[in-house]
């Protein structure tokens, strides 16, 4: 009759859920997200998990929370690196659901975003309908991978320690606009990232043939290959798209230019 209660940002909140999961088969725990990746993504839809070095989240299970508290307030007390690493998530959202919040997004200034309560809300409530109508990861869900095909392979393939989680998967929207070849609306993103302070380039360091390699042990993976999540335009993705390995590989150099 305990619960467990997760309070930080989406490794708490993942590892709490993780453990919560697992402990005498499962006991109700509660998100307290106090980072900005946390309240727009991570705290809610139940998946929980921890990385191993062979990819992200290998290892977790599905464990709704009974309730996720969340107080913007805390968006405040972050280092600005961690804010802007937030940010990601936050256009990734907005690139998915279109209308309104697209256009409000792509309008935010740097920093502005702990004062807009209300856009930290659509964004939670957008995830939290997506999970709504399919809790299991069986079809619909697949949009909220958008851009995380490639930033997980970058995470993986630097360790979890080279860039923060909302970073890579900047860097794996700017992948994921070129493979759906909306040129025009990646110009656009590659613009609001630089704005916000996030990366638009791979470290020179990093082979791009490591990243590929990785992207190949992605858990949607299927016999067919792996999807990619695609989007034309705001608020029209698809998913499970199969993309010709040369544009995969030509998307990931692009970023290593």
């Amino acid at each position: 009759s305990d619960r467990l209660v997760a309070i930080g940002g989406g490794v708490v909140g993942d590892l709490g859920g993780f453990c919560a999961a697992t402990y005498q088969r499962g006991i109700p725990y509660v998100q307290v997200p106090t980072t900005l990746v946390a309240q727009v993504d991570s705290a809610y839809g139940g998946k929980t998990g921890v990385d191993l070095p062979e990819g992200k989240n290998y290892v977790g299970a599905f464990h709704l929370p009974s309730a996720v508290v969340t107080d913007v307030d805390t968006l405040s007390t972050l280092p600005e690196g961690e804010l802007r690493a937030g940010m990601a998530e936050v256009v990734k959202t907005a690139l998915l659901a279109g209308g309104s919040l697209w256009q409000q997004v792509s309008e935010l200034e740097p920093g502005e975003i702990t004062s807009r309560a209300d856009l930290v809300f659509a964004c939670a409530r957008y995830k939290c309908a997506v999970v709504a109508a399919d809790e299991r990861d069986h079809g619909l869900r697949a949009v909220l991978n958008f851009g995380h095909t490639v930033g997980h392979a970058i995470e993986s393939v630097t360790g979890y320690s080279r860039y923060r989680h909302g970073e890579a998967v900047a860097l794996g929207l700017l992948a994921a606009l070129r493979l759906s070849g909306a040129d025009d609306l990646r110009d656009q993103v590659e613009q609001w990232i630089r704005r916000h302070g996030l990366p638009i380039e791979l470290d020179p360091a990093l082979d791009p043939d490591e990243v590929l390699r990785a992207v190949q042990f992605d858990k949607k993976r299927t016999s067919r290959g792996v999807g990619f999540v695609l989007l034309k335009k705001p608020g029209e993705p698809r998913t499970d798209c199969i993309v010709d390995g040369a544009r995969v590989r030509d998307a990931v150099e692009e970023l290593n230019a």
